[in-house]
Protein backbone atom coordinates (compact mmCIF):
# COMPACT_ATOMS: atom_id res chain seq x y z
CA UNK A 1 0.00 0.00 0.00
CA UNK A 2 1.17 3.42 -1.05
CA UNK A 3 2.04 5.97 1.61
CA UNK A 4 -0.40 7.89 1.20
CA UNK A 5 -3.07 5.38 0.75
CA UNK A 6 -2.33 4.36 4.26
CA UNK A 7 -2.22 7.67 5.39
CA UNK A 8 -5.92 8.40 4.17
CA UNK A 9 -6.88 5.10 5.80
CA UNK A 10 -5.10 5.95 9.32
CA UNK A 11 -6.58 9.38 9.24
CA UNK A 12 -10.10 7.81 8.53
CA UNK A 13 -9.63 5.71 10.95
CA UNK A 14 -8.88 8.13 13.77
CA UNK A 15 -11.47 10.39 12.17
CA UNK A 16 -14.28 7.46 12.71
CA UNK A 17 -13.30 6.84 16.08
CA UNK A 18 -13.83 10.33 17.08
CA UNK A 19 -17.37 10.22 15.67
CA UNK A 20 -17.50 7.36 17.75
CA UNK A 21 -16.33 8.97 20.67
CA UNK A 22 -18.67 11.58 20.06
CA UNK A 23 -21.25 9.59 19.49
CA UNK A 24 -20.90 8.21 23.20
CA UNK A 25 -20.46 11.74 24.86
CA UNK A 26 -24.75 11.11 25.75
CA UNK A 27 -26.37 10.58 28.54
CA UNK A 28 -29.41 8.41 28.61
CA UNK A 29 -32.53 8.78 30.47
CA UNK A 30 -35.35 6.85 30.73
CA UNK A 31 -38.57 7.91 31.78
CA UNK A 32 -41.35 5.62 33.35
CA UNK A 33 -44.22 8.03 34.13
CA UNK A 34 -48.10 7.02 33.82
CA UNK A 35 -49.32 8.20 30.34
CA UNK A 36 -52.80 5.84 31.10
CA UNK A 37 -54.64 4.88 33.87
CA UNK A 38 -55.54 6.98 37.18
CA UNK A 39 -52.48 8.64 37.80
CA UNK A 40 -52.31 9.87 34.18
CA UNK A 41 -52.24 13.36 35.19
CA UNK A 42 -48.78 12.31 36.62
CA UNK A 43 -47.12 11.39 33.21
CA UNK A 44 -48.52 14.92 31.56
CA UNK A 45 -47.00 16.63 34.45
CA UNK A 46 -43.45 14.91 34.64
CA UNK A 47 -43.47 15.75 30.97
CA UNK A 48 -43.98 18.88 31.28
CA UNK A 49 -40.76 19.36 34.05
CA UNK A 50 -39.13 17.25 32.33
CA UNK A 51 -38.97 19.07 28.74
CA UNK A 52 -38.47 22.79 30.63
CA UNK A 53 -35.77 21.45 32.06
CA UNK A 54 -34.11 20.29 29.23
CA UNK A 55 -35.12 23.46 27.28
CA UNK A 56 -33.35 25.71 29.78
CA UNK A 57 -30.00 23.06 29.86
CA UNK A 58 -30.14 23.49 26.10
CA UNK A 59 -30.24 19.40 26.45
CA UNK A 60 -26.91 19.71 26.82
CA UNK A 61 -24.41 19.45 30.43
CA UNK A 62 -20.79 19.55 30.45
CA UNK A 63 -20.31 18.66 26.89
CA UNK A 64 -22.88 15.60 27.31
CA UNK A 65 -26.28 15.51 25.58
CA UNK A 66 -29.09 14.61 27.64
CA UNK A 67 -31.36 12.17 26.06
CA UNK A 68 -34.63 11.37 26.80
CA UNK A 69 -37.34 8.77 26.10
CA UNK A 70 -40.89 8.54 27.86
CA UNK A 71 -42.64 5.38 28.36
CA UNK A 72 -46.30 5.16 29.58
CA UNK A 73 -45.92 2.66 32.96
CA UNK A 74 -49.66 3.38 33.99
CA UNK A 75 -48.85 3.35 37.65
CA UNK A 76 -49.31 -0.89 36.99
CA UNK A 77 -46.36 -3.17 38.64
CA UNK A 78 -46.68 -5.46 35.69
CA UNK A 79 -46.91 -2.70 32.99
CA UNK A 80 -43.91 -0.93 34.43
CA UNK A 81 -41.80 -4.05 34.72
CA UNK A 82 -42.55 -4.54 31.16
CA UNK A 83 -41.16 -0.86 30.02
CA UNK A 84 -38.20 -0.74 32.21
CA UNK A 85 -37.38 -4.37 30.70
CA UNK A 86 -37.39 -2.87 26.93
CA UNK A 87 -35.78 0.46 27.95
CA UNK A 88 -32.78 -1.90 29.11
CA UNK A 89 -32.45 -3.99 26.07
CA UNK A 90 -33.26 -1.36 23.56
CA UNK A 91 -32.61 2.17 25.05
CA UNK A 92 -29.68 0.71 27.55
CA UNK A 93 -30.17 3.98 29.98
CA UNK A 94 -27.61 5.51 32.72
CA UNK A 95 -30.68 6.55 34.87
CA UNK A 96 -34.47 6.16 34.69
CA UNK A 97 -36.64 8.56 36.15
CA UNK A 98 -39.42 6.50 37.73
CA UNK A 99 -42.04 5.16 38.84
CA UNK A 100 -44.94 7.56 40.75
CA UNK A 101 -46.61 5.04 42.19
CA UNK A 102 -45.38 2.73 44.96
CA UNK A 103 -46.03 -0.57 43.67
CA UNK A 104 -44.90 0.54 40.44
CA UNK A 105 -41.80 1.74 41.91
CA UNK A 106 -40.96 -1.35 43.94
CA UNK A 107 -41.49 -3.56 41.04
CA UNK A 108 -38.89 -1.86 38.78
CA UNK A 109 -36.43 -1.76 41.59
CA UNK A 110 -34.78 -4.71 41.88
CA UNK A 111 -34.80 -4.58 38.16
CA UNK A 112 -32.97 -1.89 38.04
CA UNK A 113 -30.32 -2.86 40.37
CA UNK A 114 -29.70 -5.72 38.62
CA UNK A 115 -28.52 -4.30 35.79
CA UNK A 116 -26.82 -1.45 37.68
CA UNK A 117 -28.92 1.15 36.22
CA UNK A 118 -29.78 4.32 38.73
CA UNK A 119 -33.23 4.53 39.56
CA UNK A 120 -34.21 8.41 40.46
CA UNK A 121 -37.40 8.04 42.05
CA UNK A 122 -39.78 11.54 42.59
CA UNK A 123 -42.78 10.87 43.74
CA UNK A 124 -43.68 7.27 45.25
CA UNK A 125 -43.92 7.14 49.35
CA UNK A 126 -43.33 3.41 50.58
CA UNK A 127 -41.29 2.64 53.01
CA UNK A 128 -39.67 -0.40 50.86
CA UNK A 129 -38.15 1.46 48.03
CA UNK A 130 -34.85 2.88 50.14
CA UNK A 131 -35.67 0.41 52.66
CA UNK A 132 -35.03 -2.51 51.12
CA UNK A 133 -30.88 -2.41 50.22
CA UNK A 134 -31.12 -1.45 46.84
CA UNK A 135 -27.55 0.05 45.84
CA UNK A 136 -28.75 2.15 42.71
CA UNK A 137 -32.11 3.32 43.95
CA UNK A 138 -32.55 7.12 44.88
CA UNK A 139 -35.51 9.05 46.37
CA UNK A 140 -36.38 12.76 46.60
CA UNK A 141 -39.68 12.26 48.02
CA UNK A 142 -40.16 12.39 51.82
CA UNK A 143 -40.93 8.56 52.32
CA UNK A 144 -44.15 7.51 54.73
CA UNK A 145 -42.77 7.86 58.05
CA UNK A 146 -41.07 11.66 57.11
CA UNK A 147 -44.24 12.85 55.57
CA UNK A 148 -46.93 11.21 58.32
CA UNK A 149 -44.71 12.04 61.16
CA UNK A 150 -45.07 16.11 60.93
CA UNK A 151 -48.84 15.21 59.81
CA UNK A 152 -49.31 13.73 63.49
CA UNK A 153 -47.55 16.51 65.39
CA UNK A 154 -49.66 19.19 63.70
CA UNK A 155 -52.45 17.00 64.58
CA UNK A 156 -51.60 16.44 68.14
CA UNK A 157 -50.06 19.43 69.21
CA UNK A 158 -51.33 22.41 66.60
CA UNK A 159 -55.04 20.93 66.03
CA UNK A 160 -55.21 19.65 69.49
CA UNK A 161 -57.05 16.39 67.79
CA UNK A 162 -57.82 13.75 69.98
CA UNK A 163 -59.70 11.41 67.44
CA UNK A 164 -59.02 10.36 63.91
CA UNK A 165 -60.50 8.21 61.15
CA UNK A 166 -57.58 7.36 58.78
CA UNK A 167 -58.56 6.57 55.29
CA UNK A 168 -56.67 5.43 52.64
CA UNK A 169 -56.22 3.25 49.15
CA UNK A 170 -55.49 -0.19 49.48
CA UNK A 171 -51.56 -0.29 47.85
CA UNK A 172 -48.12 -0.42 49.50
CA UNK A 173 -48.05 3.91 49.37
CA UNK A 174 -51.21 3.98 51.45
CA UNK A 175 -50.59 1.25 53.71
CA UNK A 176 -47.60 2.90 54.93
CA UNK A 177 -48.95 6.31 55.47
CA UNK A 178 -51.82 4.53 57.36
CA UNK A 179 -49.51 2.98 59.18
CA UNK A 180 -46.98 6.07 59.85
CA UNK A 181 -49.86 8.03 60.92
CA UNK A 182 -51.55 5.66 63.18
CA UNK A 183 -48.77 4.34 65.47
CA UNK A 184 -47.65 7.92 66.40
CA UNK A 185 -50.96 9.66 66.89
CA UNK A 186 -51.69 6.49 68.87
CA UNK A 187 -48.45 6.73 70.82
CA UNK A 188 -49.42 10.61 71.74
CA UNK A 189 -52.20 9.62 73.71
CA UNK A 190 -54.64 9.93 70.60
CA UNK A 191 -57.96 7.32 69.48
CA UNK A 192 -57.87 5.71 65.80
CA UNK A 193 -62.06 5.60 65.49
CA UNK A 194 -61.63 3.90 62.19
CA UNK A 195 -59.09 3.14 59.49
CA UNK A 196 -60.76 2.71 55.86
CA UNK A 197 -58.75 1.33 53.07
CA UNK A 198 -60.65 1.07 49.61
CA UNK A 199 -59.55 0.06 45.95
CA UNK A 200 -58.84 2.09 43.38
CA UNK A 201 -61.91 0.93 41.60
CA UNK A 202 -64.30 2.84 43.93
CA UNK A 203 -65.88 5.96 42.64
CA UNK A 204 -68.73 6.41 45.31
CA UNK A 205 -67.77 7.51 48.86
CA UNK A 206 -71.37 8.09 50.20
CA UNK A 207 -71.51 4.67 52.51
CA UNK A 208 -68.11 5.67 53.89
CA UNK A 209 -68.53 9.02 54.49
CA UNK A 210 -72.12 8.39 56.24
CA UNK A 211 -70.37 5.29 58.45
CA UNK A 212 -67.99 8.18 59.33
CA UNK A 213 -70.66 10.09 60.31
CA UNK A 214 -72.21 7.99 62.70
CA UNK A 215 -68.92 7.82 64.88
CA UNK A 216 -69.41 11.27 66.27
CA UNK A 217 -67.12 13.86 66.41
CA UNK A 218 -63.90 13.24 64.38
CA UNK A 219 -60.83 15.68 65.02
CA UNK A 220 -59.13 14.56 61.71
CA UNK A 221 -59.33 13.04 58.84
CA UNK A 222 -55.66 11.94 57.28
CA UNK A 223 -56.19 10.82 53.85
CA UNK A 224 -54.20 9.28 51.33
CA UNK A 225 -55.31 8.49 47.77
CA UNK A 226 -54.71 9.78 44.20
CA UNK A 227 -56.48 13.17 43.06
CA UNK A 228 -59.15 11.88 41.61
CA UNK A 229 -61.08 9.58 44.56
CA UNK A 230 -59.54 12.29 47.01
CA UNK A 231 -61.84 14.96 45.69
CA UNK A 232 -64.57 12.52 45.26
CA UNK A 233 -64.01 11.17 49.11
CA UNK A 234 -63.90 15.16 49.95
CA UNK A 235 -67.00 15.62 48.42
CA UNK A 236 -68.85 12.67 50.00
CA UNK A 237 -67.21 13.81 53.31
CA UNK A 238 -68.84 17.42 52.81
CA UNK A 239 -71.99 16.02 52.26
CA UNK A 240 -72.23 14.05 55.08
CA UNK A 241 -71.51 17.42 57.26
CA UNK A 242 -67.96 15.57 58.51
CA UNK A 243 -65.39 17.74 57.68
CA UNK A 244 -65.13 21.68 57.72
CA UNK A 245 -65.54 22.18 53.74
CA UNK A 246 -69.12 20.46 54.47
CA UNK A 247 -69.83 22.81 57.95
CA UNK A 248 -68.84 19.82 60.03
CA UNK A 249 -66.26 20.13 62.48
CA UNK A 250 -63.44 17.51 61.08
CA UNK A 251 -60.16 18.86 59.54
CA UNK A 252 -59.62 16.54 56.71
CA UNK A 253 -56.07 15.94 56.46
CA UNK A 254 -53.34 14.99 53.24
CA UNK A 255 -49.88 14.17 52.36
CA UNK A 256 -47.56 15.29 49.14
CA UNK A 257 -49.96 12.80 47.03
CA UNK A 258 -52.05 15.84 45.58
CA UNK A 259 -51.07 18.60 42.62
CA UNK A 260 -52.04 21.88 43.17
CA UNK A 261 -55.57 22.19 41.48
CA UNK A 262 -57.13 19.72 43.67
CA UNK A 263 -58.95 22.12 45.73
CA UNK A 264 -60.65 23.70 42.73
CA UNK A 265 -61.80 20.56 41.64
CA UNK A 266 -62.86 19.74 44.77
CA UNK A 267 -64.50 23.28 44.99
CA UNK A 268 -66.53 24.31 48.44
CA UNK A 269 -65.57 20.44 49.96
CA UNK A 270 -62.19 21.03 50.17
CA UNK A 271 -61.97 24.07 52.52
CA UNK A 272 -59.83 23.62 55.85
CA UNK A 273 -58.61 20.60 54.07
CA UNK A 274 -54.96 20.84 55.65
CA UNK A 275 -51.89 19.34 54.17
CA UNK A 276 -47.99 18.88 53.47
CA UNK A 277 -46.59 19.62 50.09
CA UNK A 278 -43.18 19.57 49.07
CA UNK A 279 -43.71 22.69 46.38
CA UNK A 280 -45.40 25.71 47.52
CA UNK A 281 -45.75 27.79 44.18
CA UNK A 282 -46.21 31.06 46.49
CA UNK A 283 -42.72 30.61 48.20
CA UNK A 284 -40.49 33.44 47.56
CA UNK A 285 -37.51 31.40 47.36
CA UNK A 286 -35.72 32.86 44.62
CA UNK A 287 -35.27 29.27 42.60
CA UNK A 288 -38.96 28.69 42.95
CA UNK A 289 -40.27 32.21 41.36
CA UNK A 290 -37.53 31.69 38.54
CA UNK A 291 -39.10 27.92 38.16
CA UNK A 292 -42.86 29.28 38.09
CA UNK A 293 -42.19 32.10 35.74
CA UNK A 294 -40.20 29.66 33.19
CA UNK A 295 -43.20 27.06 34.04
CA UNK A 296 -45.88 30.32 33.04
CA UNK A 297 -43.50 31.47 29.93
CA UNK A 298 -43.28 28.10 28.32
CA UNK A 299 -46.91 26.92 28.91
CA UNK A 300 -49.37 29.72 29.89
CA UNK A 301 -49.51 32.65 32.17
CA UNK A 302 -52.94 30.71 34.08
CA UNK A 303 -50.32 27.85 34.67
CA UNK A 304 -49.50 26.84 37.64
CA UNK A 305 -46.75 24.74 38.11
CA UNK A 306 -47.22 21.42 40.97
CA UNK A 307 -45.13 19.54 43.00
CA UNK A 308 -45.35 16.80 40.09
CA UNK A 309 -43.82 19.23 37.44
CA UNK A 310 -41.43 20.80 39.93
CA UNK A 311 -40.21 17.42 40.99
CA UNK A 312 -39.40 16.30 37.16
CA UNK A 313 -37.21 19.22 36.74
CA UNK A 314 -35.74 18.85 39.65
CA UNK A 315 -34.87 15.03 38.51
CA UNK A 316 -33.09 16.81 35.27
CA UNK A 317 -31.69 19.65 37.35
CA UNK A 318 -29.93 16.13 39.73
CA UNK A 319 -28.67 14.68 36.88
CA UNK A 320 -27.54 18.02 34.91
CA UNK A 321 -25.46 18.46 38.58
CA UNK A 322 -23.78 15.30 38.71
CA UNK A 323 -22.80 15.16 35.32
CA UNK A 324 -21.31 18.49 35.86
CA UNK A 325 -19.58 17.15 38.69
CA UNK A 326 -17.95 14.63 35.87
CA UNK A 327 -20.68 11.83 35.63
CA UNK A 328 -20.95 9.90 32.22
CA UNK A 329 -22.73 6.66 32.89
CA UNK A 330 -24.71 5.09 35.51
CA UNK A 331 -21.88 4.02 38.23
CA UNK A 332 -20.63 7.86 38.17
CA UNK A 333 -24.26 9.17 38.37
CA UNK A 334 -24.39 6.95 41.37
CA UNK A 335 -21.71 7.93 43.10
CA UNK A 336 -22.24 11.71 42.34
CA UNK A 337 -25.59 11.49 43.82
CA UNK A 338 -24.17 9.39 47.37
CA UNK A 339 -21.93 12.62 47.77
CA UNK A 340 -24.73 14.84 47.45
CA UNK A 341 -25.49 17.27 49.94
CA UNK A 342 -27.27 20.54 50.58
CA UNK A 343 -28.20 20.53 46.55
CA UNK A 344 -31.05 23.16 46.03
CA UNK A 345 -33.77 22.48 44.24
CA UNK A 346 -37.14 23.80 43.47
CA UNK A 347 -38.91 21.47 46.14
CA UNK A 348 -36.35 22.29 48.96
CA UNK A 349 -32.26 20.46 49.63
CA UNK A 350 -31.32 17.50 48.82
CA UNK A 351 -28.65 15.44 50.63
CA UNK A 352 -29.28 12.09 50.13
CA UNK A 353 -28.72 9.11 53.22
CA UNK A 354 -26.40 5.95 52.71
CA UNK A 355 -29.78 4.71 51.57
CA UNK A 356 -30.52 6.59 48.89
CA UNK A 357 -33.25 9.06 50.67
CA UNK A 358 -33.24 12.74 50.46
CA UNK A 359 -32.47 13.30 54.20
CA UNK A 360 -33.58 16.89 54.45
CA UNK A 361 -37.27 17.76 56.01
CA UNK A 362 -36.80 21.38 54.94
CA UNK A 363 -38.77 19.94 51.73
CA UNK A 364 -42.15 19.75 54.28
CA UNK A 365 -44.26 22.98 54.92
CA UNK A 366 -47.87 23.00 55.60
CA UNK A 367 -50.79 24.85 53.65
CA UNK A 368 -54.53 25.12 54.65
CA UNK A 369 -57.39 25.69 52.02
CA UNK A 370 -59.09 29.02 52.37
CA UNK A 371 -62.73 29.66 51.33
CA UNK A 372 -61.46 31.61 47.89
CA UNK A 373 -59.94 28.02 47.32
CA UNK A 374 -56.53 29.63 47.46
CA UNK A 375 -53.73 28.30 50.08
CA UNK A 376 -52.09 29.67 53.37
CA UNK A 377 -48.92 29.09 54.03
CA UNK A 378 -48.87 27.97 57.65
CA UNK A 379 -45.45 28.20 59.79
CA UNK A 380 -46.10 24.66 61.86
CA UNK A 381 -43.33 22.84 60.53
Amino acid sequence: MKLASRLALAAAIVLASAAAAAQERVVRIGVAMPISGPGSYFGVMDKEGIELALEQLKGTVNGYKLQVQYEDSACSPLQATNVVKRLLDQFKPHIVIGEECSDASLAIAPILNDAKVVQLNVGSVTMKLTESGYKYTFRIFPNAEQQSAPLVKVAHDVLKARTAVILHEKTNAGNDNAEGFKKPFEASGGKVLATIDFGRDVNDFTAIATRIASLGKVDVLPTFALEGQQVRLSQALAQAKVVKGGGGSGVQMGSIWLPYGYDQKAGEASVGYVRIVQFDPTERRKMVQDFVSAFKAKYGQDKVPTHINAHAYDAILLIAEAVRRGAHDSESIRDAFSKFKDVEVTTGRITFDPKGQNADLSVVHFVETQKDLSWKALSWQ
